[in-house]
């Protein structure tokens, strides 16, 4: 489908009451036909400017036509192009207005929305969308990947009326990249979500059996003499940051200010710098305590590392949250006599990060981010004198990414990424080289992928002379894949395969290496609804896993899965596996050389998902694991509920619960003088974990709002007996004690960790905010595993307690708004 935009020399008010000039019949717009060398326009001439009619459903009745008729016009000038959409509906007074933050999507409200492929390369767009309350949400998405965090200033107004709601935005061309040319045709779509009835539909349709997003869009046609603008905002900051602890009459009081420039380069890229950047109103990560031999993958609440960080964000080559965070925590070699440390930093300074994002018309995208960390100390106090040193824990260190890929027909891709991490001597540095490529056919049914990296460790250790010597590891990975991905039956086949010294973890996330893994699942899905259900898949797989050096079996299981959705829009899923055969788990035992034998085991699971277009919605979970051989049954229950009070203020809660019985996991490991490993201590071990969480916001308007998070985070773990971890992987009977001299087990838990967070946010002006935020934290963590909830409540209680209060204000300068003033006066 096409659709033309008119070129206005008056650019609409933008108040959601579509009586501007610019919507009216071009029929009788004399003004605006002079642009079309001067004629008046035939009704066939007017079709390519105005659209009325009924969408295309992509959810849930796939290919079916809206259950309401819609009216579209786009217009445009030197600064911003308009869109105007006319939203009929037959039971205007059921169209759905609740508020949301800004960024929350749709949510529980109708919306409409608008995406723009300004390169027309059927890949990438830039969408931007309006529920029917004026909440604003934007992101970028397309074959790079989805990013909600994404961020621009632009103006949209909704009005309801009489045949349903109407809708106005004004998209300023330095929220878009586009090409520099004299006429432009851009890929463009509009979507429409009516919640009542749970439908999303399309202009142009979006067949959900079809693979790809931007590549079912129309087109946009009749710009003319588009100049990209100089993209230039500066949004400068100043906050102030409270800390106290419970039991200390002192406040350490912070007052900072920055800036956050962001400078179009050319018609394509941006350039984003942070200068001291201010990450004091970030949310708290969701601690846990971690049994396992992995590293726990916590999200990213910074700003400046969330937003147009897509081209990054592939293949586990970046993660954001190793900037910032400790690389080394001083051990205790560095003590002398009667000397202890009474503080370790958890994170390293961040000076400033800069970034560089952006992608050409033919189709090159690159990005580039660096980030400076500075030197962080350790605190030592000698206990007799009372008189304290420092020692350097992170040196000075800096972090570097680029990623290049480059479009290709029919929505494939080819693309390099290196990451580089540098820091002070004698201490580790790394880089990490590789490339990738996503090809598809000419019809987007089949999928051909693969990647490729190599890396590389530079340490520095004293040589035999004495001196300085630079020692380098290498390690690869490799990973290839096929499938068909369009149609009512999907297929994949994978394999993966890493080497025992790949490792991108000093910029990246890689939960283990040295691993050869098979991976293959086919499915059927069913996109048109019948009888009692609207859609379902299902789906089967087989997973098969080696160890790299040396080659060894460790595990293969079956598994299958399948999902409904009913007519009323409640759903239901079920899973269920099985591992058959003796498996072998190489990285629980943490030393080389061992390995733990895994009997057969299986597991099954349903989840239910009511209606989430209702005032109350539920979800809930129940699954059950089970390994007969040590009597292992580990059990999960999670309940979820929604409570929308009104347009303005919802609720919200889940707890989980969960009980591992008899479950054999790794304590300790036993060393003699030399360093040499003694014995792999297992134990037989109960694990209970609770966790509860609120939250609930009341919207004030779409420019303010109140929000409060609670979590609570309860696990415990009792040992009840304790193995020697033979090389063969078999359990045998150990004498290991962990009861210390006052009659503790030293390695029973009773962790838990409480956060409370009230944050306030108020866009005064576009892109301009006031923000506040009170945040309260504490946690304990004893041996007292026999504890009730009551008495666990009353320990974790007694700890001291952490207030910080951030109070922030950021006002946000366009330089094309500011010169359009200035004009104006």
């Amino acid at each position: 489908m096409n659709i033309n935009a008119w070129n206005t020399h008056d650019a609409p008010k933008i108040d959601g009451i579509l009586d501007d000039e610019v919507w009216s019949d071009p029929l009788n717009m004399t003004n605006l036909t002079a642009s079309l060398n001067g004629h008046y326009l035939n009704n066939d001439e007017a079709d390519k400017y105005i659209y009325e009619g009924y969408f295309t459903q992509n959810w849930p009745n796939n290919n079916q036509p809206s259950r309401q008729k819609t009216r579209l016009q786009v217009a445009y000038d030197d600064y911003a192009i308009y869109v105007s959409a006319q939203l009929y509906d037959t039971a205007p007074d059921s169209v759905r207005t609740n508020l949301g933050g800004r960024d929350s999507g749709s949510g529980a409200a109708d919306s409409f929305i608008v995406s723009f492929d300004t390169y027309n390369k059927q890949q990438d767009c830039f969408e931007f969308e309006v529920t029917a309350a004026g909440v604003q949400s934007d992101r970028m998405r397309g074959m790079s990947g989805w990013d909600g965090n994404w961020n621009e200033v632009w103006q949209s107004a909704v009005q309801k009326n009489e045949e349903g709601w109407a809708v106005e935005m004004a998209i300023p061309y330095r929220a878009l990249r586009m090409p520099n040319a004299k006429e432009m045709v851009w890929g463009v779509n509009f979507g429409r979500v009516i919640k009542r009835s749970n439908e999303t539909a399309f202009w142009n349709n979006v067949d959900a059996e079809k693979q790809g997003y931007v590549n079912q869009f129309g087109s946009l046609r009749g710009l003319y003499d588009i100049k990209p603008p100089l993209r230039l905002t500066l949004s400068p900051y100043i906050s102030n940051v409270a800390v106290s602890k419970q039991g200390s009459d002192k406040i350490a009081n912070t007052f900072s200010g920055g800036a956050d420039l962001k400078l179009g380069l050319g018609q394509s890229f941006t350039l984003d710098v942070s200068l001291v950047p201010d990450f004091s109103q970030v949310q708290a990560d969701n601690e846990v305590l971690n049994l396992s031999a992995y590293e726990v993958q916590y999200g990213e609440f910074r700003d400046f590392f969330r937003q147009g960080t897509s081209i990054f964000n592939k293949w586990g080559q970046f993660y954001s949250r190793r900037i910032g965070q400790s690389h080394v925590a001083p051990s205790d070699d560095h003590l002398q006599d009667n000397e202890e440390f009474i503080f370790k930093p958890n994170d390293a300074p961040l000076i400033n990060s800069i970034k560089l994002t952006g992608r050409t018309e033919k189709g090159l995208g690159v990005g580039i981010l660096n980030s400076i960390t500075n030197v962080s100390y350790a605190i030592i106090e000698d206990t007799l004198t009372n008189e304290t040193r420092t020692v350097e824990a992170d040196p000075l260190t800096n972090f570097n990414i680029i990623s290049v890929d480059q479009n290709l027909p029919n929505n494939s891709s080819i693309g390099v990424i290196n990451t580089n991490v540098r820091r002070g001597q004698g201490h580790k540095s790394s880089n990490v080289s590789s490339g990738h490529f996503n090809l598809y056919d000419r019809n987007n049914m089949f999928r051909f992928r693969g990647f490729g990296a190599l890396s590389q460790e530079f340490n520095t250790e004293v040589g035999n002379n004495g001196e300085d010597e630079r020692l380098t590891t290498l390690g690869h990975r490799f990973d290839l894949g096929h499938g068909k991905v369009s149609g009512n039956w999907h297929y994949w086949v994978s394999t993966n395969v890493e080497s025992d010294t790949y490792n991108p973890n000093d910029l990246g996330y890689n939960s283990s290496n040295n691993a050869i893994q098979v991976r293959a699942n086919t499915s059927w899905n069913q996109y048109k609804g019948k009888g009692i259900y609207q859609r379902y898949w299902v789906r089967v797989g087989y997973n098969e896993d080696h160890l790299y050096a040396p080659k060894a079996f460790m595990y293969r299981n079956l598994w299958g899965d399948a999902d409904m959705l009913f007519n009323n829009f409640w759903s239901v899923r079920l899973n269920a596996a099985i591992t058959p055969q003796m498996s072998y788990d190489y990285f629980g035992p943490r030393e080389e050389g061992y390995r733990f034998a895994q009997y057969p085991s299986h597991d099954t699971g349903v989840t239910l998902n009511s209606d989430g277009s209702k005032r109350y919605s539920i979800s809930m979970r129940a699954s059950i694991w089970q390994r007969q051989h040590f009597n292992q049954l580990d059990d999960y229950y999670r309940y979820g509920q929604t409570y929308r009070v009104n347009d303005k203020w919802d609720l919200n809660h889940q707890i989980a619960w969960s009980q591992n019985r008899n479950e054999k996991g790794y304590v300790t490991t036993e060393k003699d003088e030399s360093d040499n490993v003694e014995a792999v201590i297992y134990g037989d071990r109960n694990v209970k974990t609770l966790e509860n969480n609120f939250w609930t916001q009341y919207t004030f308007n779409n420019k303010m709002f109140l929000k409060l998070r609670l979590r609570h985070y309860w696990r415990q773990v009792a040992y009840d007996e304790f193995f020697d971890l033979a090389k063969s992987g078999e359990l045998l009977t150990s004498d290991f004690s962990d009861v210390n001299e006052d009659g503790e087990k030293e390695h029973d838990a009773n962790y838990n960790t409480f956060n409370m967070e009230v944050s306030y946010s108020w866009e005064f002006l576009p892109g301009s905010f006031v923000t506040a935020m009170w945040r309260n934290e504490l946690g304990s963590n004893s041996h007292n595993s026999h504890y009730n909830f009551t008495e666990n409540v009353n320990e974790m209680w007694k700890e001291a307690q952490v207030n910080t209060l951030s109070v922030r204000l950021m006002y946000f300068l366009d330089y094309q708004q500011v010169k359009r003033g200035i004009k104006s006066m």
